[in-house]
């Protein structure tokens, strides 16, 4: 009996220490973000990599990253109801509040971008309404409050089924179109430069969508079996068929959008559409973005959910999720800094940088761009606290359910250990 009770709180500390090394790190890349954005409001914008010929960086393609993560979330979420996917159905509460902290998060990437905070004021004392970065905005507030309204009601649904069905249904047929305008509007900030032909297409929004759709499945199915691998949840067959399809069907609708621009622009042969696309095909400068997508974040992701030996093994699933968020975020990565890194104009002496540099000149030809400490400290700062907020979110609000037979599984060894002691 002794030395069953010595062992009670040996597990207990093993169960706790984790999850507070867990926050532990968070916290500390947290404050590295904190650090490096009173840096960059000491200096200006001149702490980062952006100058005036690429004047978007890491800020907006990771701020278009966690759009699409959001938008994808509520729309699975949104689906499992909207069209009776009862496999999906334990994954609502997952995928709506994975939506509202990728909201929250990439409408916080948008003030470093500003360089100062006060800037973000005159949006809403002198907004420009043919601007559709007002729009976003606007789109982005309503979706924020939306996905906590829907994240209070799903809560209540579970509690009252009965009670809160119909609001749930109802919910889930206003979040379907919302989070599809929600990522359209922000392609149109992209797909309506007439002046840049490497953004000027109508498959942007198209485009927009079915990457928010992958990546956000990808995203809940992450998370899914993070919950699976330390909580008392069991992912059940039928709800891992149902997310390796939703990946496989939107990754190759992904791929075939992206490859039905690249042959546009390729048979057309224009020299200012082929100028921005030469820079990312092999060969190309940027042409580590094209592999990423393709092979990284496309072909093998397809490998490791269709080929039966590839699927089966252990991992798999969580495996091609995570080389497919790999592949969207390059794509993003392609789409912003290509659009600035080939100049409108390329007539000597090249475009004025907006700094002067005694070693480099103070004009370019073609853009250079390199993200720097102080921008890179504050996106993974921002990543921690995406981090942050789902830990606390799954932890206090209980968004899966345990499993009996999970619980079981965790329950045997301490049952075990006391049997033989």
């Amino acid at each position: 009996m002794a030395t069953t009770t010595a062992a009670i709180p040996v597990r207990a500390t093993r169960s706790y220490r984790p999850i507070w090394a867990w926050y532990a790190a968070l916290v500390v890349l947290m404050a590295w973000g904190l650090a490096a954005w009173i840096d960059e409001l000491r200096y200006g914008l001149a702490a980062t990599g952006m100058r005036d010929v690429v004047s978007w960086g890491m800020y907006i393609f990771t701020f278009a990253f966690f759009i699409g993560l959001s938008a994808g979330g509520l729309i699975m979420a949104s689906s499992a109801e909207v069209f009776g996917i009862k496999a999906l159905k334990p994954l609502s509460r997952l995928g709506v509040l994975s939506a509202a902290a990728c909201v929250a998060v990439a409408a916080l990437m948008i003030i470093p971008d500003l360089g100062q905070p006060f800037r973000v004021g005159n949006i809403f004392i002198h907004p420009n309404w043919t601007s559709p970065l007002i729009w976003d905005i606007l789109i982005i507030t309503v979706y924020f409050v939306f996905s906590i309204v829907d994240l209070y009601v799903l809560q209540r649904h579970a509690a009252e089924p009965s009670r809160w069905k119909t609001v749930a249904r109802v919910m889930a047929y206003v979040g379907l179109p919302t989070a599809i305008l929600l990522h359209s509007v922000t392609a149109w900030i992209f797909g309506l430069q007439i002046a840049r032909s490497w953004w000027n297409t109508s498959l942007m929004a198209p485009l927009f969508v079915v990457s928010a759709v992958l990546s956000g499945t990808a995203l809940v199915t992450l998370l899914a079996l993070c919950a699976q691998r330390f909580g008392k949840v069991e992912l059940s067959q039928e709800t891992r068929k149902w997310l390796r399809g939703f990946i496989v069907i939107s990754l190759f609708v992904d791929l075939f959008f992206v490859g039905a621009d690249y042959i546009t622009v390729l048979w057309g042969n224009v020299p200012a559409d082929r100028s921005a696309l030469n820079l990312v095909l092999p060969g190309g400068p940027w042409a580590w973005l094209f592999w990423i997508e393709w092979i990284v974040g496309g072909v093998i992701p397809l490998a490791f959910l269709l080929v039966p030996r590839l699927k089966k093994m252990p991992g798999a699933l969580g495996l091609a999720a995570f080389l497919v968020i790999v592949g969207v975020y390059a794509f993003r990565i392609e789409l912003v800094v290509l659009g600035f890194v080939n100049p409108l104009t390329q007539f000597p002496p090249g475009n004025a940088v907006g700094t002067y540099n005694v070693q480099t000149s103070s004009f370019q030809l073609i853009g250079r761009y390199h993200p720097t400490w102080v921008e890179l400290g504050i996106v993974i700062g921002l990543v921690a606290l995406f981090a942050a907020l789902i830990t606390i979110g799954y932890r206090a609000l209980h968004v899966m359910e345990p499993s009996p037979a999970a619980g079981h599984r965790h329950a045997r060894m301490p049952a075990e250990t006391k049997a033989s002691s």
